[in-house]
């Protein structure tokens, strides 16, 4: 069984992680309480992974992310009877994600983008066996994650569910609540925002 990121039995428990307030538990709806858990862990169990490297395409931070993985999580449980069946739980699921993504990046502009530490590229480095390709990896790296850091925020969110994640365009448009042609034209400024680095490495 997997385990809740809170004790749904008592609605008083504090959640794990620090700084969640418990006033989202106490909207905790006991109806058909073992139902809804059963299927929550259920959603968990399948998609926990790709919920946590959606996370970490917007913070690196480690606390942060599982702060925010515990957020989206006991946000889930307690909204779980509000859900209209509009799209898929999993898509569901990620769009609560990114709504405290996006608050948590308002609130703390310091964690808005990754950049590679000094330290990462040395490691990258390390276990390489070409200097020179490496090198010209790395550089490409920084040059392509600073123009995507750069993008507006309706550009970079698009293209980290698309490009990075592989969701769906219908998917990335569920998740963003926007329609499946604002996805395809924001896919496609991004990318000719981005044209000229890819031109210059990859030619």
């Amino acid at each position: 069984m997997i385990p809740l990121p809170f004790q749904v039995e008592r609605l008083d428990m504090k959640p794990i992680a620090p700084k969640l307030k418990i006033t989202s538990i106490q909207r905790c709806s006991r109806a058909n309480l073992e139902t809804t858990r059963s299927e929550f862990e259920l959603l968990v169990a399948k998609q926990e992974k790709r919920l946590r490297n959606f996370i970490i395409k917007h913070f690196r931070d480690e606390n942060a992310v599982e702060d925010i993985f515990q957020q989206t999580l006991i946000e889930a449980y307690c909204c779980w009877d509000s859900f209209r069946g509009d799209a898929k739980r999993a898509t569901w699921l990620f769009g609560i994600a990114l709504n405290i993504i996006r608050n948590t990046a308002r609130r703390s502009p310091q964690y808005k983008f990754h950049f590679t530490s000094d330290e990462d590229l040395e490691l990258e480095q390390a276990e390489g066996s070409d200097p020179m390709q490496h090198c010209m990896k790395n550089e490409f790296s920084i040059k392509l994650e600073s123009a995507i850091g750069n993008l507006p925020n309706d550009l970079r969110e698009t293209l980290i569910l698309v490009v990075q994640h592989g969701n769906s365009y219908q998917e990335a448009a569920d998740i963003l609540g926007i329609p499946i042609g604002t996805v395809r034209s924001r896919i496609s400024r991004s990318r000719a925002q981005l044209k000229s680095i890819y031109d210059l490495y990859m030619d």
